[in-house]
């Protein structure tokens, strides 16, 4: 049970954070209209390449790179990929809160 209470606030926190990023590179003068992919690309290369890696490598799932993040989100604009990202951790999260949300007790009344 505490872990998925756990897994809720983190799929929570991780979507105020992609919220938040985009905000960020908006105000921060980002094409947020280019690909998610192009624009990962021109901030931090070495981050991109590093998620390819976990993902294809350490997790071996070439498949979910190269059929999901790469067509899903990457090629998207940023603008649009975020929000998905915010979407589905929003609904995820919201889906283990009813998951593990606690049965009201109920109060017997005796006529005694």
């Amino acid at each position: 049970m505490i872990v998925l209470v756990f897994f809720r606030w983190l799929f929570f926190l991780l979507a105020f954070f992609f919220l938040g990023l985009g905000i960020w590179l908006w105000l921060g003068g980002e094409d947020i209209t280019k690909a998610a992919g192009a624009l990962w690309y021109a901030l931090d290369v070495s981050s991109l390449n590093l998620a390819q890696v976990v993902v294809q490598r350490h997790l071996h799932l070439p498949a979910l790179w190269d059929d999901a993040i790469v067509p899903f989100l990457l090629q998207r604009p940023a603008w649009e990929s975020i929000l998905w990202l915010f979407i589905g951790l929003m609904l995820l999260g919201g889906l283990l809160s009813v998951i593990i949300r606690r049965p009201r007790r109920r109060h017997s009344f005796r006529g005694d």
